[in-house]
């Protein structure tokens, strides 16, 4: 067998795959997030049907129609960056300064997602209260929503960027790097959770 005429196939085989596990990571990211932007939009839009899943405070509030535009634009931008690095991969320069924003991306959509999902179980199993006393289902809905939708979508959202970067990265010891500083920034976020601060 003649190893330096197969080197190059491997190397294109390895290349064909990279590509391949990057376009399915970057559309998930697409996907994920488009979806989510969806609603709202259409709250922002001045829609109603499904505030009932929302904690009333929130969707009362006057800077409800803002929260929802400015939510519009930040998942929409996630979006369309899921697709920016199938397209941009040969852009090495442009595709490092995505990396780091997909970076804090993960970070901070898994990290709100895992403890808001702490959180909130503990608000239906007891041992936290919500703002107005222990958990009642009737009274306290939207807490099981953001446990069973929410919460979930965030973490979801946060896997599927580390994913994607993961996905880039077409050498072992760059995708070490990219599990470890996605790692410690999740791992960032849980604590100045723990300590009464969320970034999202």
């Amino acid at each position: 067998m003649d190893m330096k005429a197969s080197a190059p196939d491997l190397r294109m085989r390895a290349q064909t795959g990279r590509s391949r596990s990057l376009t399915w990571a970057g559309y998930a990211v697409f996907v994920w997030s488009i979806a989510y932007m969806l609603p709202h939009l259409y709250w922002a839009l001045d829609g109603k049907v499904g505030l009932s899943l929302l904690k009333p405070e929130i969707s009362a509030s006057s800077e409800w129609e803002m929260i929802n535009w400015v939510a519009s634009g930040i998942l929409t931008a996630a979006g369309f960056l899921g697709i920016a690095m199938i397209y941009l991969e040969k852009r090495k320069w442009l595709s490092w300064s995505l990396l780091a924003i997909i970076c804090a991306g993960c970070a901070v959509a898994t990290s709100h997602g895992i403890y808001g999902i702490g959180y909130r179980a503990l608000q239906i199993m007891g041992a936290i209260e919500t703002d107005s006393g222990p958990f009642d289902m009737k009274q306290h809905a939207y807490v099981l929503w953001d446990l069973l939708l929410f919460e979930p979508w965030f973490a979801i959202e946060g896997i599927l960027l580390g994913v994607l970067g993961w996905c880039f990265m077409n050498k072992p010891r760059g995708r070490r790097i990219w599990s470890t500083l996605c790692t410690v920034g999740v791992l960032v976020g849980l604590i100045t959770g723990l300590i009464g601060v969320r970034f999202a």
